[in-house]
This record gives structure tokens, sequence and C-alpha cells, in this order.
């Protein structure tokens, strides 16, 4: 008996598709809302906007003489911390016919895409000011750069990652600078998750001191926990983000190259890597290039695995590099920002003959710096996963 089934009649049969079109995973936006310091009373309009601190003045070490008038002093110079206003946009156009013809709503897209980029736009500028090392900071009329940030670069040592007595030590060095805590007693520190993990490993493994969660020290609620917030532990208030970036800033020279049996070794004196990192090898050749997992190391060599011939050993003149973390520890005062008006949406004027283009975007114009070097402290550091 003769059957009609989906394949004898397959020209009739379509695909059923989902119309909801998913966005890409995402991290929340967070560095822009620790600028506690902002313009309050600007003179004029100007691309840079000049903030003003004052220095204290001398101790007194001498008593007062009796029979003697005191001698007046003149108030010192004030240094300056400069901020420069720049724009940023970006901006999406889409046709009348992409429109009407997808499956999936377009302009609802358009406008979560703008939105995100906006804010990881900016976002990346404010972080790349916290961790960066010229802050634009003058004393007087004389600039000063910093030469290195105000924390510690851990990659060029034996132990590489992060550890409870480098936040002991970053606390000691805010408070030794009279650094207001930024939440109440705390500070508040910001740390990719796998920095966590380490920070969190170690302080359980040696009882190096004790995580407080977040529900054990409000008072009001889950209102006063920030989004990511992990708890407390030696006096900082840690936010673990993604947005606390990777840089593949830890460089090691490669001086010899071997490939034997599939596996590659090469030589890096005193390199620090660890098994399972992620290492990206440049200044070779196409056999050796590229980003490859460690397999295994000695003090002076590493190696991972490569499907290929042999190649007898050799000298080289290459780099290898594996991703860096910043954790940023603040208090009050870090960062200020300079806004000349805030991120808004731009609706394109229509200027075809047609009616058929669209376009919609956003701006922003503004800047930010690090106020009181002082206030935040970076520790330049790997993480073992």
């Amino acid at each position: 008996m003769a059957q009609t089934t989906t394949s004898t009649i397959s020209n009739l049969i379509q695909n059923s598709y989902d119309k909801l079109v998913e966005m890409q995973l995402r991290s929340e936006p967070m560095f822009r809302k620790f600028a506690d310091k902002k313009p309050v009373d600007v003179t004029n309009p100007g691309n840079t906007v000049v903030f003003q601190l004052h220095n204290d003045l001398d101790r007194v070490t001498t008593t007062l003489n009796e029979a003697t008038d005191v001698d007046t002093i003149a108030m010192k110079n004030t240094n300056k911390v400069e901020v420069t206003v720049n724009e940023w946009g970006n901006a999406l156009k889409r046709t009348e016919r992409a429109a009407l013809e997808s499956l999936s709503q377009i302009d609802p897209a358009i406008a979560d895409m703008l939105a995100y980029n906006l804010l990881d736009t900016l976002d990346h500028q404010v972080y790349l000011k916290l961790v960066g090392l010229a802050t634009g900071r003058t004393n007087g009329s004389t600039p000063a750069n910093e030469t290195v940030v105000n924390g510690v670069d851990k990659t060029a040592a034996a132990v590489q990652t992060i550890v409870a007595a480098d936040v002991r030590k970053a606390v000691a060095k805010l408070r030794g600078a009279s650094v207001q805590p930024k939440d109440g007693a705390f500070y508040t520190g910001l740390l990719h998750p796998d920095v966590s993990y380490d920070l969190r490993t170690e302080a359980a493994a040696a009882g190096a001191g004790v995580w407080r969660d977040p529900h054990t020290y409000t008072d009001s609620g889950v209102g006063s926990i920030w989004a990511g917030e992990i708890g407390v532990f030696e006096g900082v208030k840690f936010i673990e983000s993604p947005r606390v970036e990777q840089t593949n800033s830890t460089l090691r020279a490669v001086t010899t190259a071997v490939l034997t049996s599939n596996v590659v070794t090469l030589t890096s004196v005193a390199h620090g890597f660890e098994v399972g990192e992620v290492v990206t090898v440049a200044g070779l050749d196409a056999v050796y290039n590229g980003a490859h997992t460690i397999t295994a190391k000695a003090a002076d060599t590493f190696s991972y695995a490569k499907t290929n011939s042999n190649v007898a050993s050799a000298s080289v003149a290459g780099t290898a590099t594996t991703p860096d973390h910043k954790v940023i520890i603040m208090g009050k005062q870090a960062l200020l920002e300079a806004t000349t008006y805030e991120p808004k949406t731009v609706i394109g004027p229509v200027v075809d003959e047609l009616n058929r283009f669209r376009s919609v975007g956003w701006k922003y114009l503004g800047g930010w710096n690090v106020y009181r070097p002082e206030a935040r402290y970076v520790i330049t550091c790997e993480s073992s996963i």
C-alpha cells in the first residue's frame, strides 16, 4: 500500500524559523560608574578641562614665642589634572527593503546593538585610564607623568598569580597615602573571574584571610550590593567582571626552537609560564607561530603540541606572550570624568529621494582621567587557569 510522506511532497514542506535572533553573550558595563569626581564650576567651554588640587601646608615643627609675632607664609601652588574631551560615536543604517523582507525585526536589534556598543566603547576607555601609566597630571606648570602604575607588576617574578599579601599591601599603601575608602570602611577592588579564582583559592588553602559573603555585611539587603560583587577580603569589596580585561603583555624572548614527535620545545630563560597557559609565539615561522597551550615546562623551556614533521633545534629570535590581568583597587577620587553632554541617541535625517534609508546612532562628548594617582593601586598578574 503506497503512502504519501513528506519526502514525496518535499516541494510543499518548508522550514520553520525562530524569528528571535539572539545577541551574543555580553558582560555588564561597570567602570564609568566609579567616576566620583566631576566638574563643579567650569569657567568656559573648552576641549580640555583642568581640575585643581590644593597642597596642604607644611607641618608646624616649632612652638610659638610669647613675645614674637609669627611669620606669615604663602599658599603652595596647586596641582593640576587635565581631562581631554573627545567625541565618541557610532551609527548604523538600514534600507527599507531590508526591514520589510527580513524574517526578524531589524530595528529592535539595531537599538540593542547600538546601546551595547555605546556602553562597551566608553567602558573600555575608562578602563584604559584606570590602568594606564600617564595620567596627564601636572605639578604647578611642570608636566610629570607617572613612570610606573601605583602598584606592583608580578609578571617578572616566579610566582605570578595574585595572593592575599598583594591585597594587604594595596590596602596598606592606600591607607598610608590617606586615601579615603570608597564604600563605607572598604576600598573597591575590580578583578577578572580568573584572577578571583586564584585569590580565593589561595586564601582558602593557606588560611591567609577570610572572605565575607555580601549578604553577611550588608544592612539594607541586596540593593546595596554591586552586580558581580563577591565579598569583602582584607578590607576590599571585590567585584569580578570579564570587563577587567586581559592583555597580552607578559613578553619573553625565545632563543631556540625544536620540534620532535609532534612536540615543540622552546627555550626562554626564566619565562615563568605555567602548564595550561595559552602562549602566543611570534617572530619565528608558520610552524611555531600562533597561540598554543603549554603542556610541559622547565625553568628555561616550555613545550606544546604541534602536528608537524620534525624540525632540528636551531637558534631563533622570537617572542612568547601570555595574557596579563590587571587588578584595580581604589578609594575615593581615583577617577574623574568631564562630560560636555551625556551619551545620546541620534536619529539621522532622511536624505534619499524615496525615503528608503534610515540611520540611527549614538554620540558622546567627554573624557576621563585618574584624579589622584595615589587613590588607585594596580596589580599586574597572571592567572593559573
